[in-house]
């Protein structure tokens, strides 16, 4: 989840006193306003779960200037001096979770203030909900206490359709086992603890085998799951209330069966210049390292192992739980990478003989092309390759820049499967059509992995249609204010290609403005309380498919919509 940002705070001993502009860098601040211009703001901070005033909140206004200010005793504030315009507002207080201005939860989004020459505005209310804690201990299979114990606070999340956990928080244990993690947002949570040993390994208790006799038997620690369930299908998520403060959430760590994994890398790369060749080296390059990640998709980042390549190829995992992987090679060298990547699978037996070829990279070249006369300037553009497929570790090339003639070029590009990006696009230009051939690449993305390179016809629009609209809230019949607005292709080749997704959230009269929609079939919808990309879930989508506008987009033609909120907890 997103953390809301604050920019610049200037806190005030006494909320009585008068406030001071600051211009934002590198940007020259407009000629200052007469007094009786300017604005003033008065409101009060309270907490969300008592309803108590909040003393000593601290209050930020950002916009053409910064503003700050700190709530009294009664949980007021008063900013005044201020220059006409737009702003956004954030309070923070010690304990509690930050808050934009009418924002419907701690994480969403609020919206900005328009500020007319010498208006006053009186009642700003912040009602600021406290964090959640979560504490306990790592214990071994003897109940005793585990050090240097990694916590992982996890939270689902969605990438093109496919749930996966990602992590929120965390913490490591002490000397006595103990672990206490804070700042959390409502909602639910995994907890997982990995034991690292003193140089960021999983720790290990077995012993290399010695040549001509049987391996020793392994032993680790697993990566643990509450409540004490090493399957991550088989853990249980914490709901956390607003506020909320859990103690006692212990976990007892427990040592399974490993194995080892060894194999051997293949480098077909041109080797780096080195100022002597090593005995032996042939093919093979020093600067490679491997990885093994969890293939169940659900796994985060961070539960990976990695290992060095020796000077002859070879590698090794010296304990490996049994399961399903992705074995991972990569080189590491500058802004050039390549990789190689094989899957495996681990049962009770050591895993040997593994043969991991890294191939030289390809060519990627292409010209981009305006489709049109814009009033808006063509800039010089950037394209960007970056992985399709969520939760692959590979490193992305550097971004291209186009030359006078709006070519670019990638050298030395590992063979994989991309999304190809261009930036800047402002005002009305997007990204119309990329195409290899006959390959649709906006929609199926670059394939590499069959070898061989790729010349890239990119297309740019100029009049780029946008939709507007208003959101309804069925409960007041008031416009809906800072709810999220969500647009959906409705092609089923586009349905997992995030670039024909767009969001907006509405304003303070719930309206709501989308721009830069590829031409095409959509339908809107408008959400209370959403976690962010759970709209890529077509079984989060079924019982809400009512609910959605539809509207069908042309370029140079606007559209507009009237959408009815969806309630929270509708979907889920």
């Amino acid at each position: 989840m997103c953390r809301l940002a604050v920019l610049l705070v200037i806190p005030l001993a006494l909320s009585a006193q008068p406030t001071f502009a600051v211009g934002q860098p590198n940007r020259p601040a407009p000629p200052p306003s007469p007094p009786q211009d300017l604005c003033i703001i008065e409101g009060q901070v309270f907490d969300a779960s008592t309803g108590q005033p909040l003393r000593k909140a601290s209050i930020s206004m950002n916009g053409v200037h910064s503003y700050g200010a700190t709530s009294d005793a009664a949980g007021k504030f008063s900013v005044s001096g201020i220059e006409p315009g737009q702003y956004r507002l954030n309070a923070t207080h010690t304990g509690f979770l930050n808050a934009q201005y009418n924002a419907r939860r701690p994480d969403g989004p609020g919206t900005p203030l328009e500020l007319a020459r010498g208006q006053k505005m009186s009642g700003v209310e912040f009602r600021l909900t406290p964090h959640g804690v979560i504490a306990g201990r790592m214990l071994d299979e003897d109940g005793d206490p585990l050090q240097n114990v990694q916590i992982m606070l996890l939270r689902m999340t969605y990438a093109r359709g496919r749930k996966q956990l990602q992590q929120y928080n965390g913490g490591n244990s002490n000397d006595l086992g103990e672990y206490r993690i804070s700042g959390i947002q409502p909602g639910k949570y995994y907890l997982c603890a990995i034991h690292r040993g003193p140089l960021g390994t999983f720790m290990v208790d077995g012993n290399y085998s010695v040549d001509g006799a049987p391996p020793a038997q392994q032993e680790d620690y697993a990566p643990t799951y509450y409540p004490g369930v090493t399957d991550i299908a088989a853990a249980v998520p914490v709901d956390m209330k607003p506020g909320q403060q859990l103690q006692g959430i212990n976990l007892k760590l427990t040592k399974i069966h490993t194995v080892r994994v060894k194999g051997t890398v293949i480098n077909t790369t041109a080797p780096p210049a080195v100022p002597e060749q090593l005995p032996g080296r042939g093919n093979i390059r020093i600067n490679v390292n491997v990885q093994l990640e969890p293939r169940n998709p659900l796994n985060p980042n961070g539960m990976a192992q990695g290992a060095s390549v020796r000077p002859d190829g070879t590698f090794e995992f010296p304990s490996i739980a049994p399961g399903s992987y992705n074995l991972i090679a990569m080189t590491n060298n500058g802004n050039l990478r390549h990789a190689a990547m094989l899957p495996i699978d681990v049962g009770n037996a050591n895993v040997e003989g593994l043969t991991l070829t890294i191939n030289p990279g390809v060519t990627v070249s292409g010209h981009i092309r305006v489709d049109g006369e814009s009033t808006d300037p063509i800039p010089s553009f950037q394209v960007r390759l970056n992985s399709w497929t969520p939760g692959i570790a590979f490193n992305p090339p550097q971004p291209a820049k186009t030359d006078a003639a709006n070519n670019f070029s990638f050298d030395d590009v590992n063979p994989e499967h991309f999304e190809v990006n261009v930036a800047p696009l402002p005002g009305t230009l997007y990204l119309k059509s990329i195409r290899a051939g006959n390959a649709d690449v906006l929609t199926n993305g670059l394939d590499l992995t069959g070898g061989g390179g790729a010349s890239l016809e990119v297309v740019i629009g100029v009049n780029a249609p946008q939709i507007t609209g208003t959101v309804q809230n069925p409960t007041t019949q008031q416009p809906a204010i800072a709810v999220t607005v969500v647009l959906i292709p409705q092609e089923k080749e586009r349905r997992e290609v995030s670039l024909f997704y767009r969001t907006s959230n509405t304003d303070m009269s719930g309206n709501f403005t989308i721009t830069r929609v590829n031409p095409g079939e959509y339908k809107v919808y408008a959400w209370d309380e959403v976690e962010f990309g759970a709209w890529f879930d077509p079984d989060f989508l079924k019982p809400v498919e009512s609910k959605g506008a539809a509207v069908s987009v042309r370029e140079g033609s606007p559209a507009s919509v009237q959408l009815t909120m969806i309630p929270a907890g509708a979907g889920n």
